[in-house]
């Protein structure tokens, strides 16, 4: 029966695109020396079985990579090459134990999924044991072709034997063709229950996790791991599973046929384990940090494409095509390493099995010519030896889709080791309508990595149904007392209260539905307005989406669109205007009908125009509500009930806008320091002045 190969392998070692012409290439663009240390071309790899590597992407990572990787990335291609002995010393880090370790996390991963699709499994263990014995009655019927019927030119037991062989072959096709069908749906199934563990992770990590970590790192897990686990489930039945019955069957065929002749060989046959024994650590290594440098790569070229106006505007294109060049070719040693090893891998498999195949062939030769054993014996257990080797070899193909799989299962049990100190404890309650103040009680807090806490023994109570102002020095904690509140971070120490109660000792969803928050920058999601305003309240009916428009008033503009409510604002909300967004962002948190409304910079990156026709909205809602508003631009909050003064970790001054003039404190101080630099008039010359006219 055939067999699904595994995917072949990409040109992984294809050289860095040119630089456009006219362009300088980045120092460190030259030749890797691993290049000329193996002298071979990357990716042209010769083997003399079929190649069942998976795709290897072209990706690298940042010049520093991640301080949690386990392994050390190589990371300079600038280096001399009397540093080349430096970086082959770094190769040999796991044991051979420990890259059967490594191996065996694929397992981890799978093992606790499998119990839900029992049927499936047996299927599918059920189908390749019939395609085993028949794959072994092959060869067995050899013995009695050329024994009994040719060889006694008895042609009644010819036919026989044929007709057998045919009845066989088309059941286990049939057999083969059923369970591969149920083996793709078990691949899928498994394959998408990892995939949802890994999502639900992420929906529970803390902010913190999000701030000291890179985009594109997180989502490496979900692309270029995904890939490499989905590529060894999706084949392991065939390549892994099916070999190793064949196998072990093989051997008890050539017992069966000549002991003797199979414990020569058997007894030699460990030499073909020495070349894996040796290799495979290292290339478990070295596909780690090539995993490593994927996610970095990503990570960059995310930051790339998001900045591309900063890019275009200061005419960044040469240097950052120089910074992507030298990643590039740094990553090229590291590519070029991990490809040469898997390669080797199958290639000192192949080299031996077929030295050990002259000797077993010499020997069987020998003993027939004797009449030791008859040719219908020497025959088939040659075609068994063959059929042995095969699948060793074929398993040995399996080991890099398994070795880059097993890398890429460490990388996402990075993630899914990231701690999720933010949950529901156990007895939590559900938090009614807020009703009561917020308070702060002694509440220190340090971000990770931070020499002294953002907020130091703070003690601050928030007046119910009242509009504050969190202001101060830039990074005095303002975002951070927002973030509180809404248990994006816990303290360190103290507690912070609402009506009273601990928001420890409620639940997270009851917390959150009782407060609405508008960003600086807002995500809109590529959908509909409607669907956009809709995600502030599940359920929400279009009468109400319409009503959070109007209050937010943006409904006429809304309205002016041809697609009105149903118009999508494609990607992060790109093809509405700053202040559109904002309003629309305002409508979400509105929708809610919250008690609490936190608005954190809300403003702060829109025009003059602009800030102050939406601060003149969000006072109207504010109103039956407790409104806290985050900010650094005093224009914002002239208007406000009370302005709270954050600097040091501890609130120093408060009071009302005019209360606070006239203490000549830190407020005075940054207001006139804003006046004197044009800031309180804030003339931004932003290109949406005219787009968010449509609001008014």
């Amino acid at each position: 029966m055939t067999r699904k190969p595994p995917n072949p392998p990409a040109d992984a070692g294809d050289q860095p695109p040119a630089a456009p012409a006219g362009e300088p290439v980045a120092e460190g663009a030259a030749a890797s020396p691993l290049d000329e240390k193996f002298a071979i071309p990357v990716g042209a790899v010769a083997s003399p079985v079929p190649s069942t590597r998976p795709p290897v992407k072209q990706i690298v990572q940042d010049k520093t990579p991640d301080p949690k990787a386990k392994a050390k990335a190589a990371d300079d291609d600038e280096d001399d090459e009397d540093d080349d002995d430096d970086d082959d010393e770094e190769l040999v880090v796991f044991t051979a134990r420990e890259a059967a370790g490594a191996l065996a996390t694929i397992a981890r991963h799978v093992r606790p999924i499998l119990p839900n699709y029992r049927k499936m499994v047996a299927i599918v263990v059920f189908g390749v044991v019939v395609e085993t014995l028949f794959n072994v009655i092959m060869p067995l019927s050899l013995k009695f072709l050329i024994d009994d019927a040719l060889g006694e030119e008895d042609f009644q037991e010819l036919y026989k034997i044929l007709s057998i062989l045919a009845v066989a072959g088309v059941i286990t096709s049939i057999v083969a063709v059923w369970y591969e069908r149920w083996d793709a749906r078990l691949a899928a199934s498994v394959i998408t229950d990892v995939r949802t563990r890994l999502f639900d992770h992420v929906q529970k990590l803390p902010a913190g996790y999000f701030a000291r970590t890179k985009r594109g790192e997180t989502l490496s897990r979900f692309s270029i791991d995904m890939a490499a686990f989905e590529n060894v489930v999706e084949i392991f039945a065939n390549t892994a599973m099916l070999p190793l019955l064949e196998l072990i069957a093989g051997i008890i065929l050539m017992l069966f046929l000549n002991w003797q002749l199979a414990v020569v060989a058997l007894l030699i046959f460990p030499i073909t384990l020495i070349g894996p024994r040796i290799l495979t650590p290292k290339a478990v290594q070295a596909n780690y940090e090539q995993k490593v440098q994927e996610a970095g790569l990503l990570g960059m070229v995310q930051e790339n494409v998001a900045a591309q106006a900063v890019v275009k505007a200061f005419s960044l294109q040469r240097k950052m095509f120089g910074f992507f060049t030298l990643r590039n070719n740094t990553t090229r040693n590291k590519i070029a390493e991990a490809v040469f090893l898997r390669s080797m891998v199958e290639r000192s498999v192949t080299v031996a099995v077929l030295l050990l195949h002259l000797v077993v062939l010499a020997i069987g030769a020998y003993l027939a010519t004797k009449g030791q054993i008859t040719v219908g014996t020497f025959v088939t257990f040659e075609s068994a030896f063959w059929e042995v080797s095969y699948n060793i070899a074929h398993l040995m193909q399996f080991i890099p889709v398994a070795i880059q799989a097993a890398a890429a299962v460490r990388h996402m049990e990075e993630l899914l080791d990231e701690p999720t100190p933010i949950a529901d404890r156990p007895g939590a309650a559900e938090l009614p309508r807020i009703t009561d103040n917020i308070a702060f009680e002694r509440v220190t807090f340090g971000y990770e990595g931070a020499e002294r806490p953002v907020l130091d023994n703070l003690s601050l109570k928030l007046k119910a149904g009242r509009t504050i102002a969190i202001v101060g020095p830039s990074g005095s904690g303002k975002s951070t007392l927002l973030n509180m509140i809404l248990r994006l971070y816990q303290p360190d120490e103290g507690r912070v209260s609402v009506d009273g109660v601990d928001i420890r000792k409620v639940t997270l969803e009851s917390l959150r539905q009782s407060m609405a928050v508008v960003f600086q920058e807002n995500m809109l999601f590529n959908m509909s307005i409607r669907e956009n305003i809709r995600l502030g309240k599940e359920g929400a009916t279009d009468e109400e989406v319409v009503e959070a428009a109007k209050k937010a008033e943006i409904h006429r503009y809304i309205m002016s669109l041809p697609d009105k409510y149903d118009t999508q604002v494609g990607e992060r909300g790109d093809t509405l205007s700053g202040g559109q967004r904002q309003r629309l962002a305002i409508a979400r948190a509105i929708v809610r009908d919250p008690s609490v409304l936190l608005l954190d910079e809300a403003t702060s990156a829109l025009d003059q125009t602009t800030e102050a026709a939406i601060n003149k909205t969000l006072l109207k809602l504010a109103r039956g509500r407790t409104m806290i508003f985050s900010t650094h631009r005093l224009t914002s909050v002239v208007e406000m009930d009370e302005i709270i003064v954050i600097s040091g970790g501890q609130a120093i001054e408060r009071g009302s806008h005019k209360e606070l003039l006239a203490k000549n404190g830190v407020y005075r101080k940054l207001w006139d320091d804003q006046s004197n630099h044009g800031r309180v008039a804030d003339d931004d010359d932003d290109d949406d002045d005219d787009e968010d006219e449509d609001d008014e």
